[in-house]
């Protein structure tokens, strides 16, 4: 299991998956997320 968590491969999957949430929050308009926030809201009141 070490040796999984140190292998290249692993540390670039990771690596990928960071960059790719970090591009998404980066990315995401922010009318899209008062909307998503309303929605969340609308739903714990419920």
């Amino acid at each position: 299991m070490r040796a999984l968590f140190r292998s290249d491969l692993f540390r670039s999957l990771t690596g990928g998956f960071v960059m790719g949430f970090a591009a998404l929050v980066a990315m995401t308009p922010a009318e899209g997320t008062d909307t998503l926030k309303a929605k969340i809201e609308a739903i714990y009141k419920a």
